[in-house]
């Protein structure tokens, strides 16, 4: 059906994928070869099995391995070697800023310093927000309350 040497994909009925290349193709038997050349896959019964079949028009491109070659690691030295370092410009200190000279240990401390005034600021300007001061309790309902001797 399908001649050797093309790069197949093909989807079983039982929802399983397989990818490779065509070695043998028979109406009782399908053998392809995967795509690393490390195994074969055997479909004894391709007709019942096979639900979709895509065939590639173009031949797999192989991988090489990303290794540069020496012109390109010259090319490379020469050009990260051709710039100049950035002049590094001088940090301006701002004149304004009272935290300049504190150390990071006594910026903790006054952080939390402040946090602790909020703190209490809330806590002293604090006012129950729920309806009026007194709660009146009572009896649900319509009728007279029941009488108590």
């Amino acid at each position: 059906m399908i001649e050797a040497g093309k790069h197949v994909k093909i989807i079983l009925r039982n929802g399983a994928m397989a990818e490779g290349i065509v070695l043998e193709w028979f109406a009782n038997e399908v053998q392809l070869k995967s795509l690393d050349n490390e195994s074969i896959l055997i479909i004894t019964h391709p007709a019942e099995d096979i639900m979709l079949i895509k065939v590639f028009l173009e031949e797999p491109i192989e991988e090489s391995p990303n290794v540069p070659t020496e012109e390109d690691t010259e090319a490379f030295y020469d050009t990260f070697l051709s710039h100049e370092p950035p002049e590094d410009k001088p940090v301006v200190p701002d004149p304004f800023d009272p935290n300049q000279n504190l150390t990071l240990a006594q910026l903790r401390i006054a952080k939390m310093q402040q946090e602790r005034q909020i703190i209490a600021e809330k806590l002293k300007n604090h006012s129950p927000s729920t309806g009026p001061g007194k709660v009146q309790y009572g009896y649900p309902g319509l009728g007279k309350k029941p009488r108590t001797k």
